[in-house]
């Protein structure tokens, strides 16, 4: 009986360690990670009047990404003010994430942006366009790239990130998301 449950235990602890591979350390310096397995922080985003999808059934990691294509523009949207991420002030990003093409028809950008308090003027823009930084089809392909804010940010600017379709008429998808300060 103590070796059935010695093997059991082994089995736990196995499984745990092999899940723990896909997920960062969470530190101060993480905006947001998010497998989308739950919400965390994203939601859908009434200026994109947008119809939300996560899709379950194909992801990186877990069973839900978010995927957008011909009749979902706009995947769910991480928003939070400068602020109330982090009282210093910070510049400079990292953003990774896992992204799947379907096809030559997939295209998609994740896009990060700072908008005024009251969401009424773009202040930033930066993005990733997958058609660049995925060249193979039909698999998960880990994206990454370094942003750096404007100097003038603001603690009531709203931080945004989320994936568009661009000109995709086949599926894109998105996982595992990672935004970190870097300063």
């Amino acid at each position: 009986m103590k070796s059935l449950a010695a093997l059991l235990g082994l089995l736990l602890v196995s499984a745990c360690s092999t899940g723990s591979d896909l997920h960062p350390p969470i530190d101060d310096s993480v905006v947001t990670f998010n497998d989308f397995e739950s919400g965390g922080g994203w939601s859908s985003d009434p200026a994109h009047h947008n119809t939300s999808l996560v899709q379950k059934g194909e992801a990186h990691s877990g069973r839900y990404a978010l995927r957008v294509d011909a009749n979902h523009e706009y995947s769910l949207t991480y928003a939070m003010p400068l602020g109330l991420i982090r009282a210093a002030k910070f510049q400079k990003l990292h953003l990774e994430a896992w992204a799947f093409m379907a096809s030559e028809r997939s295209t998609g950008t994740v896009g990060v942006q700072l908008l005024s308090p009251d969401y009424s003027q773009q202040i930033f823009s930066d993005d990733i366009k997958l058609r660049d930084a995925v060249k193979t089809y039909g698999q998960w392909v880990r994206i990454s790239k370094d942003i750096t804010l404007p100097a003038s940010v603001t603690p009531g600017q709203q931080l945004r990130l989320f994936l568009w379709r661009a000109d995709a008429t086949d599926a894109v998808l998105l996982d595992d998301v990672l935004l970190r300060i870097l300063d």
